[in-house]
């Protein structure tokens, strides 16, 4: 009788919830408050690709960043080589 009414109250509940849910509507029916594209396509962020920028006249990053950036992983690798030298010489 327990197990029972437990599962009356968890199907009412679930009732409810769906009830509630049809009645606020969902986001997907939201009108987008972003004109233009956005960078999130069907719930995922989206990453466009170089030829995508190309075509957009975009860049990913300016030339310093790009410097910066090859600076900051040439400085990884240097790391990682040093660190893999460090435990095979143990």
């Amino acid at each position: 009788m327990i197990a029972m009414s437990g599962k009356l109250i968890f199907a009412s509940a679930v009732v409810v919830a769906s009830l509630l849910q049809a009645r606020m509507g969902f986001a997907e029916d939201a009108p987008s408050p972003h004109k233009g594209p956005w960078p999130i396509h069907n719930g995922r962020n989206y990453q466009p690709t170089e030829l995508e920028l190309r075509a957009l006249h975009r860049a990913d990053v300016t030339t310093d960043q790009a410097r910066k950036i090859d600076q900051l992983y040439d400085q990884l690798l240097s790391e990682q080589r040093r660190d893999r030298r460090s435990v095979s010489s143990r």
